[in-house]
């Protein structure tokens, strides 16, 4: 009696081990789909009044998280810091990162993007808007 239960201890322990390598390269083998964004929108802003980056960089993360909750994760925008050696008279260039036009498009016409943005780009009141161009990648 003491064989056969060791028997189905090493069986169900080996059944075990099996089942976890096998999810392991599962999960090796599926690889992480990304659009590859062809589209960048770039924003210099100069700052008189001492706006905290921080407070910035938060609320462009809460725009971030609205962009990904409507179904476009690999959208959205970065916040630099402009180094003071650099350029005297600009302080902040805000980065836009987009899969390509159409979805550009998409997203600054939804509703929740629209309302998010709105929002929370009331605190770049105070900074001055100074430029704003698109760019494409070439391939």
């Amino acid at each position: 009696m003491t064989k056969i239960c060791a028997m189905k201890k090493i069986f169900f322990l080996s059944l075990i081990i099996t089942i976890i390598i096998v999810s392991c390269i599962q999960n090796k083998l599926v690889p992480e789909t990304r659009i590859e964004n062809t589209l960048k929108s770039v924003s210099f802003w100069s700052d008189s009044i001492g706006k905290d980056p921080h407070e910035l960089f938060l609320s462009f993360d809460r725009v971030n998280i609205v962009i990904d909750s409507i179904g476009y994760p690999d959208a959205g925008y970065n916040l630099w810091v402009i180094q003071s050696d650099s350029v005297k008279d600009i302080r902040f260039l805000i980065e836009g990162y987009w899969p390509n036009q159409a979805l550009y498009d998409t997203i600054h016409a939804n509703e929740l993007y629209k309302n998010a943005f709105e929002k929370e780009m009331k605190l770049l009141g105070g900074l001055k808007y100074t430029s704003y161009n698109r760019f494409t990648l070439v391939k």
